[in-house]
């Protein structure tokens, strides 16, 4: 145990994330927030998650029947720096002017548009740097790294980080969309193009798992099946086929995991699970994973022995009247944390 402290009584919110104490040095994980969606190509609003996570945090009891101790290895939650968020609002304006521009109309985009795509693409890069360091300083302090967006494109630097450390480091990653669309709408760092630019990049990278994919285009499609099993794609609509012809979840999740090396990187696009848990996220698809259905998999990941290296959550919508969709960030972002502890031998 790293600290004392009642667990019963974590609900002020003079303490850190899940009302523990806010200490980083003895904490194992550091949660890093990016409020960032200046690329989102449908609805926005990510950039608020991490701070209305935060907020719904207090509200978890951290007793977990499977896992009860491992919240005693401490959670840190650091703020992040507010220029990344005042870049976010200002070139999340850009990127907007522009994507209305492309839906609404033929042809190029006018000069003025093409010069604010370059500024676009530069702040992205800004933000990738900004993501690399944090998550540096956090590998380098003997921390597990916990991105918190913010839109999915924040996964690249902190991936590429992860990976320098962990060489061979697989991918597992949860989400409705392969994310592997080349420079989506024009934007370099799109959180469409996530993956593809994170595989193009980080030759460390030794696999990509892909789960609860249903909503991709065909090119993602041929990328996917000319990667030389680099990528493994679990489609939604086959893993349901499967259990609907009397195969079972625990027999999945034990292929998928099984597809993974012996260091895995979570990244976790919430939209990967069923809308009815996250109807606010930037781009919802039906028929996603259901909370259960992803836990088992952590699960199944920590009981094979394999080791949970770093995690991010992306794309959690703002539900401002009843806070449904951060209630659900926050307490997949502690089965995350805990699964990810449990993992360590």
């Amino acid at each position: 145990m790293l600290f004392s402290f009642n667990p019963d009584n974590n609900f002020s919110k003079n303490n850190g994330i899940f009302g523990l104490p806010a200490n980083s040095d003895s904490a194992g994980i550091i949660v890093i927030p990016v409020p960032w969606d200046v690329t989102t190509s449908y609805r926005d609003g990510t950039s608020f998650a991490p701070e209305a996570i935060l907020e719904a945090s207090y509200q978890i009891d951290l007793f977990d029947p499977q896992l009860p101790d491992e919240w005693k290895k401490g959670v840190y939650y650091q703020h992040f720096d507010e220029w990344i968020m005042d870049l976010n609002s200002f070139e999340r304006r850009k990127a907007k002017a522009i994507i209305d521009y492309l839906e609404n109309n033929e042809g190029e985009l006018p000069e003025r548009l093409q010069r604010a795509r370059n500024e676009v693409n530069d702040a992205c890069r800004q933000m990738n740097k900004y993501v690399s360091e944090k998550v540096d300083l956090c590998l380098k302090s003997g921390k597990i790294p916990a991105i918190l967006g913010g839109e999915h494109s924040i996964s690249l630097g902190a991936v590429a980080t992860v990976a320098k450390q962990y060489p061979g480091v697989g991918i597992l990653q949860f989400d409705a969309h392969a994310d592997l669309r080349n420079g989506y709408l024009g934007f370099e760092y799109s959180h469409a193009s996530v993956m593809r630019n994170i595989l193009n990049s980080t030759k460390e990278v030794s696999k990509l798992v892909q789960v609860g994919v249903r909503d991709l285009c065909s090119d993602e499609a041929l990328f996917s099946n000319d990667s030389e099993k680099l990528i493994s794609t679990y489609y939604m609509q086959l893993l349901r086929q499967r259990l609907f012809e009397g195969e079972n979840w625990n027999k999945l999740a034990s292929e998928i995991v099984d597809e993974l090396p012996q260091q895995v990187y979570i990244s976790f696009d919430i939209d990967g699970l069923d809308p009815s848990l996250c109807p606010r996220t930037g781009t919802p698809v039906p028929e996603g994973l259901l909370f259960g259905e992803v836990v088992y998999i952590m699960k199944k990941i920590v009981n094979s022995g394999r080791q949970i290296v770093g995690f991010d959550l992306t794309e959690t919508g703002m539900d401002i009247e009843n806070n449904w969709d951060q209630t659900v960030g926050s307490r997949l972002l502690y089965q995350l944390c805990i699964h990810t502890f449990a993992s360590q031998k």
